[in-house]
């Protein structure tokens, strides 16, 4: 194993035993329903991993040998300070900065819909261990993936984004089961559950555009035009649905899934008819296989 490998596994080893040990210790403290200290330390945990991504940009990208460089033609403070500048170089374009809040979505939306489906089923224990063990490794997969992207200099592989297609879609299906278990547990209303759906799709759908490099102006129209066609799905599912969200969750799952897939194919120019059939096929099975084993008769007015 090369020395850069061994860095990227350690690397990533330390975030993710950060993450298990954060998820184990929210689900404890919830548990024992010590609900102000869990949301401490729910954003401690948080603040490590934006440092951890943070560390990662800066040590990747910095502009290196820049106090020998500044040394050659200046003294004193005016030294210091055009060392200081070239030390921070990367962080004044905009190129670093874009790829840098785009990589806080992915790893924000896992970490706090997992979090919210914690504090939503607190005495649960087996259910709080899927979610920390099944979130922990989506993190883990996602992290390898932005190290090497990173230590890449921001340099994109096609059978990355393939990888992180499916983190994306694990983090979909959480986002919205936690969207809509909030929505049920605390009464919100289906505006509220419309306004957080329409907010997270648009987050979803912008970073993976992001990551495929179609991110432009008019596609941000396309991504609000399918937000809000995922927030009207969200209205037939608050009034349709009972208080198993993680089956609605699926639901809303599938609708994003069908959008997406469509929307993505039209940027490739492979979009046909017969792909739009297939999605709305997949679509339509999976939303009937979970009505068809869905109990109406819990529903809470």
């Amino acid at each position: 194993m090369t020395s850069e490998q061994k860095e990227k596994f350690l690397s990533t080893l330390i975030v993710t035993i950060g993450a298990f040990l954060g998820f184990e210790a929210l689900s404890y403290i919830i548990g024992i329903y010590q609900l102000k200290g869990s949301l401490y330390v729910a954003f401690y945990v948080y603040a490590f991993h934006i440092f951890w991504l943070t560390f990662l940009f800066d040590l990747h990208l910095k502009k290196r040998g820049v106090l020998a460089t500044a040394k050659l033609n200046h003294r004193g403070i005016r030294m210091v300070w055009e060392a200081f500048i070239q030390r921070i170089e990367h962080v004044r374009k905009w190129e670093y900065l874009r790829h840098y809040q785009n990589y806080l979505v992915l790893p924000g939306l896992l970490y706090w819909s997992a979090v919210i489906l914690l504090f939503l089923n607190p005495f649960d224990y087996q259910l709080k261990q899927l979610i920390v063990i099944s979130s922990t490794a989506a993190l883990s997969v996602a992290y390898w993936y932005m190290k090497e992207h990173i230590s890449r200099r921001l340099e994109a592989m096609d059978h990355w984004i393939r990888v992180l297609s499916v983190v994306k879609l694990f983090a979909a299906f959480l986002v919205y089961s936690a969207a809509v278990g909030t929505t049920i547990h605390f009464g919100f209303g289906p505006d509220f559950l419309f306004a957080a759906v329409v907010t997270l799709t648009f987050l979803l759908l912008y970073q993976a555009l992001f990551q495929h490099r179609l991110l432009n102006f008019q596609i941000v129209i396309w991504i609000l035009v399918i937000a809000f066609a995922q927030g009207v799905a969200s209205y037939w599912v608050y009034n349709n649905w009972n208080t198993e969200y993680f089956t609605a969750g699926l639901v809303m799952l599938a609708v994003y899934n069908t959008l997406w897939g469509i929307l993505h194919h039209h940027l490739d120019k492979t979009l046909t008819r017969k792909v739009v059939f297939e999605y709305v096929i997949m679509m339509v099975f999976i939303i009937t296989f979970l009505l068809a084993g869905h109990n109406f008769n819990q529903r809470v007015i």
